[in-house]
């Protein structure tokens, strides 16, 4: 016998997502709300290595890597594709940024770089380019692909990594020859086309444009840049890595090769 009516028993949302289950437990990028500041500001300990190319001086805030992390290029490797950009592209930035994201930055918002045009750190702001240190596993993609995505992954194609489909998406196998063209030939460009777009734009023309119409920017800047640079006979080139550099800079060659 029914005793009474039980809301509970009408309602098909009862434990579901849409009805708050998971809410409290939901995996997020941690924040405090006593600093304006983004996560990829934050770094754990880092060394300063100062740069000047041409007439420009640049800093590098480099983060030691965890084990099994690296990044794909040194500091040398980043000078020698900036003496060779346009004067405007290096006016446009004042750091660059070598940071190692945590497991969750990882999961919840993986990336090759940044453009911040706001970068604040200990006692140094201003515009930035964040690189990412990465590993060697793999990744996947969702199967479903939008124009934009199709673009990508023939961009990723081209430079080297192994696309291929599998049952659950779309795997993409890594090397260190390949997250070299990723992240040196491709990435820096592309985030000094963020940088030299931003520069060039008005606060009102950079905020009415799209995302999507900063990306083609961006991508176009690096292709142009880059197919000009390989017909100079300037890229690609083989790893700058010099132990008495590294020495000299305080910086450790587990953090740029494999271990």
């Amino acid at each position: 016998m029914r005793l009474g009516w039980n809301p509970t028993r009408r309602n098909k949302n009862v434990g579901t997502k849409a009805h708050g289950h998971g809410s409290d437990n939901k995996l997020t990028i941690p924040g405090s709300w006593r600093e304006w500041k983004f996560f990829y500001e934050k770094l754990n300990s880092y060394v300063i290595v100062p740069r000047t190319i041409g007439t420009r001086e640049l800093r590098f805030f480099v983060e030691p890597t965890r084990p099994d992390w690296f990044y794909p290029c040194t500091v040398d490797d980043v000078c020698a594709v900036l003496s060779h950009c346009r004067p405007e592209a290096l006016t446009s930035f004042d750091f660059i940024v070598l940071r190692q994201p945590t497991r969750k930055q990882r999961i919840l918002s993986p990336v090759w770089g940044r453009a911040i045009f706001s970068f604040d750190i200990d006692k140094h702001s201003g515009p930035a380019i964040v690189i990412e240190a990465q590993n060697l596993g793999s990744f996947e993609w969702h199967r479903s692909v939008d124009p934009e995505d199709a673009r990508e992954l023939d961009r990723l194609r081209q430079d080297g990594h192994n696309v291929h489909n599998t049952r659950r998406g779309i795997e993409i196998r890594v090397t260190p020859d390949s997250l070299r063209n990723t992240v040196l030939y491709r990435t820096l460009l592309h985030e000094i086309g963020h940088h030299v777009d931003y520069e060039r734009c008005s606060e009102d023309e950079w905020d009415g444009k799209t995302r999507m119409v900063k990306e083609d920017y961006a991508h176009r800047y690096a292709r142009e840049l880059k197919t000009l640079l390989s017909s100079q006979g300037k890229l690609p080139f083989d790893p700058i890595i010099s132990d008495d550099s590294l020495q000299a800079d305080g910086l450790a060659r587990e953090w740029f090769c494999l271990p």
